[in-house]
């Protein structure tokens, strides 16, 4: 099957528009529209279900999508371990959710790259779900998430955990001032919210509730306040202008810290890499 047939399936889901994805795709509006007739001849099912500015995928069509994301994924993979330069031995792909990237990986990167000059690095971030089905699928080599898996073919290791503490941009504030001016918070899971839930139940509501903790450290940056955010944020500095900061941050005296765990996932494949003990280390948090 042409794989650019697939790639405007998924431009078409994306923007529900045949106008707006032959725009995206440098193509005319009648080429799209062949290349998803033709993916229909293809399968014999109808994909789209089209309506007057309101195009819909059938159920087909939501059955497709999944797959044609991982073969799509997979196809730029094999393009690239095809071409890799004669010192670049492996490609690994590694992802994390977006909300884990800047605390973790983002600060890991460098080194890794540093540390393992024969691997060509992929980084990339995902749902925590589109990154399980990624794994199992082949198309990901190797996620970071808050929680482990029981899943088949997959393997679990404990990186360690991550130290959340309550931040503020004002020095030597008090707990009950911080919650009550400009707080964030900051959704990092179930257990957490039990947590934040026995300690600040008479807490007013937040200034701004996220499940981004970048979204929440630009926030405080800009605006000022506080919020749960991962202890590594307090050992940064920011440089001036740097994402419009015009605060720091610093640790709320008398609060409660809360951690929690981080899993590497990866498939059972992927240990007959060599370098895979050195590589987890490396991820490990100290």
């Amino acid at each position: 099957m042409d794989i650019e047939l697939l790639r405007t399936f998924l431009e078409v889901n994306k923007t529900r528009h045949f106008g707006k994805a032959s725009d995206n795709l440098y193509l005319t509006q009648a080429a799209v529209s062949a290349r998803i007739k033709q993916l229909e001849d293809v399968l014999g099912v109808d994909l789209f279900i089209r309506a007057r500015n309101n195009i819909q995928l059938t159920a087909e069509g939501e059955r497709l999508l999944p797959h044609a994301e991982t073969m799509l994924v997979a196809w730029t993979r094999a393009r690239q371990d095809v071409a890799l330069k004669p010192e670049k031995r492996h490609q690994l792909s590694l992802a994390t959710t977006a909300g884990l990237w800047q605390f973790i990986l983002q600060d890991k990167l460098d080194g890794l790259q540093r540390q393992f000059s024969e691997l060509a690095l992929r980084a990339d971030a995902h749902s925590a779900d589109e990154l399980l089905r990624l794994l199992q699928e082949g198309a990901l080599d190797l996620g970071l998430l808050f929680e482990p898996t029981t899943l088949p073919g997959l393997i679990t290791q404990a990186l360690g955990k991550l130290k959340l503490v309550l931040v503020s941009t004002e020095p030597g504030i008090s707990l009950k001032a911080a919650l009550q001016t400009h707080y964030v918070y900051v959704d990092w899971g179930t257990a957490f919210g039990m947590f934040h839930a026995q300690r600040f139940m008479d807490a007013p509501p937040p200034t701004l509730h996220t499940n981004m903790a970048s979204i929440a450290q630009a926030f405080l940056l800009e605006h000022g306040g506080s919020a749960y955010l991962p202890e590594s944020s307090l050992h940064r500095t920011f440089t001036p202008g740097e994402h419009n900061a015009k605060h720091r941050l610093y640790p709320v005296e008398g609060s409660s810290s809360f951690s929690r765990d981080i899993y590497a996932i990866y498939p059972k494949s992927l240990s007959r890499l060599s370098v895979l003990p050195a590589l987890l280390d490396h991820l490990t948090l100290t």
